[in-house]
């Protein structure tokens, strides 16, 4: 049987191969998982902004990309969240981010309920965890 090889058309070949298309602004979270990778530390990632959610993260709740790789990249520290099985913080908030986050509220005392807030008690507890140890 003979098979017609795979061809685009000629606008959508030049489309997909414009000085634009090859120009278009990086996913600053693929940027940051990739740098993550490459070993960049959590102040590199997100500077002093590491525990600055802007809306809640969990189950239900607003869940931007840009805080839930920051509950990701934190949850991973702290042994509760293994990063190098996503190939680093994706910022999308699944099953297994809710497991890890639940499993740190657990190991911590904390209220279990999944979420965490800008202000709330998990992210405090993030926040001291964190600080030098004088």
């Amino acid at each position: 049987m003979f098979m017609r090889p795979f061809s685009v058309d000629k606008p959508l070949r030049n489309r997909l191969l414009s000085p634009r298309a090859a120009s278009a602004p990086a996913d600053p979270v693929w940027t940051m998982a990739c740098a993550w990778m490459n070993g960049a530390s959590l102040r590199q990632l997100f500077g002093d902004l590491v525990f600055d959610l802007l809306e809640d993260v969990g189950v239900g709740r607003s869940n931007r990309r840009a805080d839930v790789a920051k509950l990701q990249a934190l949850l991973h520290r702290e042994g509760d969240l293994d990063l190098f099985a996503s190939g680093g913080p994706t910022g999308y908030w699944t099953r297994r981010e809710d497991s890890a986050l639940r499993a740190f509220q657990q190991r911590h005392g904390l209220k279990v309920d999944g979420a965490a807030a800008p202000d709330g008690e998990t992210i405090t507890l993030l926040r001291a965890l964190y600080a030098p140890k004088h």
